[in-house]
C-alpha cells in the first residue's frame, strides 16, 4: 500500500469519464494529497483544463472499487456504472473502473490492463486500510 500511495502522491496519468453527458472523457492526473486520504485531479500535460477546482474526495468513504465488467447492484442487470455505460467504449471496458463513494462514482479508464489491475488493486488496499484505521481509532459509528 505504501508503494501505491507514494505512486499516488507523485501522480498516475488515466483517462477520466466526466459525470455530465455533455463533458468529454480527458486524460487526468490523479494524486493523493499529503494527508494520505484525499483524492483528487488536475488535467494531464496538454489537456484543457474545466476550469473548475476539481473535489477533494475522502478515500474513507469509498465504499466500492468496481471493475467495469462488475455486476452494477443498482441495476442488476448491467456491469460498471450508469457513466462507464454511457462514457466508456466496449473495447476500453476491460482496463476501466471505479471508485463507488456515497454521493457520486470516479470512472476511470486505465492507459493499460496492467495499470488498472495496480490501481484497482491499490484503491481496494488503500481504502480498506483507511476504513480499519478509522474503526481502529474510534471512527464515527458508520460501516464501510
Amino acid at each position: 500500500v505504501r508503494c501505491f500511495v507514494a505512486r499516488l502522491r507523485s501522480g498516475i496519468t488515466v483517462v477520466k469519464h466526466g459525470r455530465s453527458r455533455w463533458c468529454k472523457s480527458r486524460l487526468r492526473v490523479l494524486h493523493v494529497h499529503s494527508d494520505g486520504r484525499s483524492l483528487s485531479w488536475k488535467p494531464a500535460l496538454g489537456e484543457p483544463s474545466s476550469g473548475k477546482r476539481p473535489p477533494k474526495l475522502d478515500l474513507t468513504t469509498c465504499r466500492e472499487v468496481r471493475h467495469a465488467w462488475s455486476p452494477d447492484p443498482d441495476n442488476p442487470m448491467f456491469t460498471g456504472t450508469p457513466i462507464l455505460r454511457q462514457k466508456c467504449e466496449a473495447a476500453n471496458a476491460h482496463k476501466s473502473f471505479a471508485l463507488i463513494f456515497p454521493k457520486r462514482t470516479v470512472d476511470i479508464t486505465a492507459v493499460t490492463a496492467d495499470q488498472c489491475k495496480v490501481l484497482m488493486e491499490g484503491f481496494s488496499a488503500l481504502c480498506f486500510r483507511l476504513h480499519v484505521a478509522q474503526k481502529v481509532a474510534g471512527g464515527d459509528g458508520k460501516s464501510g
